[in-house]
């Protein structure tokens, strides 16, 4: 099944690195990657379009990283949602709300 995943992440080098080589070491394939900055200053968004069954793992790896400051899926309005390791609950969005839904974040 595929997932949507997005990390706020610090602004260093090696931060991409890092966080594709938790997808690497399972072996998942990336379908989608997109890097951003915010307007917060030293704060980048990563998006990940995913097809996994291990979502849990993934997410609880991502949050380990030290420049990683959260992680959380994006799913449709009225699907049922997987939490962050952390207790962050699941964002829902759709594709065309999930930009409006950044913005009212601040994080677009």
């Amino acid at each position: 099944m595929q997932h949507t995943l997005v990390a706020l992440v610090q602004d260093r080098p090696g931060v991409l690195n890092r966080a594709v080589s938790v997808f690497r070491r399972r072996s998942i394939n990336i379908e989608s990657l997109t890097v951003q900055r915010t307007d917060q200053a030293g704060i980048s968004r990563m998006t990940w379009v995913v097809d996994t069954n291990d979502l849990d793992t993934i997410i609880s790896q991502l949050e380990k990283l030290i420049d990683v400051l959260e992680v959380y899926e994006v799913r449709a309005p009225g699907t049922p949602g997987v939490s962050s390791a952390r207790g962050t609950p699941v964002r829902a969005c759709t594709p065309s709300s999930s930009l409006a839904a950044a913005q009212a974040d601040g994080v677009a």
